[in-house]
């Protein structure tokens, strides 16, 4: 298995309700891709509970995209528009939720999030990160190294975010950063962040959770993006080859992959008639 997941439990755990452990009292944030559902987001302001937002894009280089910015929301806890955000996050992977250990401005927290969009990354570039997709997310704070997981939470406290099941996953506090500085994307955080969908989407497809996942389900999911099978659909009814195959059949299948006299729908049909 990818070490991003192994670390998985390391630093985080299930929970069933994403307020479990947050303080009542004290303010809720939300971190909302309102792109993947924008009536529903727009819907959401004013509603019972809503505090204020700040768009993320603002004032950075990023601001000529400000109408497809991510959100920061920040709600009344056990209010209905807390009901509404989290059924945003769970169900249709937009976003996740914190709550900082002590009061906290939203200005101050959007300050944090902001560098983190764009990061440096092993190519002498920078990247684009989609922060607000908890895919991404997730495996940013699974991949790094310990000092990098303290920068990235830094003061956001408590952070939950979804996951492929009904439950979310509940990150520890990080402890102290030192510095503030943004993390680079190492080669490591490039990979996680490749794998993140591909796994994401193994575990909505078997019922697993995402620490659970077999290595060689990754590496075959993989091999098949290699080759050019990245729909859903066909990756779906190669699912018998990802996740049942001996050894034996996925040598085999490696052969019809190989095979450059095939289409990619002749490669899928032959693939999946000797899964």
């Amino acid at each position: 298995m990818p070490g991003w997941l192994n670390r998985l439990a390391e630093r985080s755990h299930p929970v069933d309700s994403p307020a479990a452990g947050f303080d009542g009292h004290r303010p809720l944030y939300v971190v909302l891709d309102q792109r993947r559902a924008p009536e529903r987001c727009a819907a959401l302001v004013g509603q019972p509970g809503w505090i204020d937002f700040l768009t993320l894009f603002a004032g950075t280089p990023l601001s000529p995209l400000l109408e497809a910015s991510p959100w920061l929301i920040e709600l009344t806890p056990g209010s209905e528009a807390w009901q509404v955000a989290a059924a945003l996050c769970h169900d249709q992977r937009c976003g996740w939720a914190f709550q900082p250990a002590q009061n906290a401005q939203l200005d101050a927290l959007a300050d944090h999030l902001r560098p983190l969009f764009v990061l440096d990354d092993p190519h002498g570039g920078k990247s684009l990160v989609n922060l607000q997709d908890p895919t991404a997310w997730t495996a940013l704070l699974a991949a790094g190294s310990d000092t990098a997981y303290a920068q990235l939470i830094g003061p956001l406290g408590r952070v939950v975010t979804p996951t492929p099941q009904r439950h979310w996953q509940a990150w520890k506090p990080a402890a102290e950063a030192g510095e503030a500085e943004a993390p680079s994307l190492t080669h490591e955080l490039e990979r996680a962040l490749k794998e993140s969908p591909r796994a994401w989407w193994l575990s909505q497809a078997t019922d697993k959770s995402l620490q659970e996942l077999p290595a060689e389900w990754l590496v075959r999911l993989g091999r098949l993006a290699e080759d050019g099978i990245t729909r859903w659909r066909d990756r779906k009814r190669l699912l018998p080859l990802i996740c049942q195959a001996s050894d034996a059949t996925w040598h085999d299948a490696q052969a019809i992959l190989f095979d450059k006299r095939l289409t990619a729908a002749q490669k899928i049909s032959e693939l999946e008639r000797h899964s």
